[in-house]
């Protein structure tokens, strides 16, 4: 006659295989009995834990985690003994050598026959880099976020900018291919600019580089009748944003009425930077034509290229302003504070 295993013998060979699965997968296993107190060693739990064998017989394996976690976690320790049912739980947990160590910590009861909790098993499971790789996601995210915002806030920005400068170009009678000319230029300056700023979202704009960039879209070279320098400067992107506008109002006055119009003229722009009264570094930008012929007459009509120096710059950039209308040309100040220094200088 063939012998069936008892239900008896049964449990005891799955609960054998469960204990054996539980150890493969966990760092250390430890139990307690059906009151959730530990009554027996540990090694497993005390090597990872560095927990003497005393304080985990006298306070139990809650005493291994952090304090900051150990008073909710006991709660709902407790709680599942009370109810006995299972809890699963992530908390940082002490480990041998001192500091802690994100762990997830599973803890089942084992039953009797009739049903009731006859002891708890419980087993930590390593989840450290886990927990690393959420902390980079939830970084990148908070990142993109900010990116976001900042593209949104620089596309209503331009869009304002855009607005301001086709209401004062189509101002004044003049024939409709001239304001299409003018329009045109000024949206050019200002993609060249998103085009720069984009390209180096986390650094400064480089002062010198704006301003040639503005002149080589003009065709305006390097020569005898140019003289540009000054120190590396850099600029926020608001700052290069506004200076790029008035560095292309200022070209294309030269070029149609100044120095970059007559054969003997001569432009020369530079700038320094000093402290200014309340210790913030300044920035004092000059724009000095000279050679130009015709007799200096202040104009009657303030078009958008004086607007923009005269007001949006104080604005914008808490700027001081000045344009001169002098013999042999115009001269034109521009003072403004600068960021701090942090070596973030975008020259390419």
């Amino acid at each position: 006659m063939t012998e069936h295993p008892s239900d008896r013998d049964m449990a005891c060979q799955a609960e054998t295989g469960a204990r054996a699965l539980v150890d493969r997968i966990a760092q250390a296993v430890w139990e307690t009995d059906a009151r959730g107190i530990v009554v027996s060693d540990s090694p497993a739990w005390r090597r990872l834990t560095g927990q003497s064998l005393a304080d985990l017989l006298d306070r139990g394996w809650v005493a291994a985690i952090h304090p900051d976690e150990r008073r909710d976690i006991r709660h709902q320790w407790r709680a599942a003994v009370a109810r006995g049912c299972s809890i699963d739980i992530e908390a940082r947990l002490q480990v041998e050598g001192g500091g802690y160590r994100w762990s997830r910590l599973y803890i089942v009861p084992l039953r009797a026959e009739d049903g009731s909790v006859r002891n708890w098993t419980g087993m930590s499971m390593d989840i450290k880099a886990r927990k690393e790789a959420e902390h980079v996601l939830r970084e990148s995210e908070a990142r993109l976020q900010g990116l976001v915002g900042e593209l949104q806030h620089r596309v209503r920005n331009i869009l304002t900018v855009v607005r301001s400068v086709f209401s004062r170009t189509v101002e004044g009678e003049r024939p409709i291919e001239e304001i299409a000319e003018h329009f045109r230029g000024r949206l050019d300056s200002l993609a060249r600019t998103q085009v720069i700023l984009a390209q180096h979202p986390a650094g400064s704009i480089d002062l010198q580089n704006l301003i040639r960039d503005e002149l080589l879209n003009a065709g305006v070279q390097d020569g005898p009748l140019l003289a540009i320098g000054g120190p590396d400067v850099g600029l926020t992107p608001l700052q290069a944003e506004s200076l790029a506008l008035a560095f292309h109002e200022l070209t294309t006055n030269a070029l149609k009425y100044g120095a970059l119009r007559v054969p003997g003229g001569h432009l020369n722009i530079g700038w320094t930077t000093n402290i200014g009264y309340g210790g913030d570094r300044v920035l004092d930008f000059t724009w000095t034509e000279q050679g130009v012929p015709a007799i200096p007459v202040r104009p009657t009509y303030r078009g958008f290229g004086m607007e923009l120096i005269k007001d949006a710059l104080p604005y914008r950039l808490g700027a001081e302003t000045r344009v001169e209308f002098l013999g042999g040309g115009i001269r034109c100040s521009i003072s403004f504070p600068l960021p701090e220094q942090d070596g973030s200088v975008s020259t390419g």
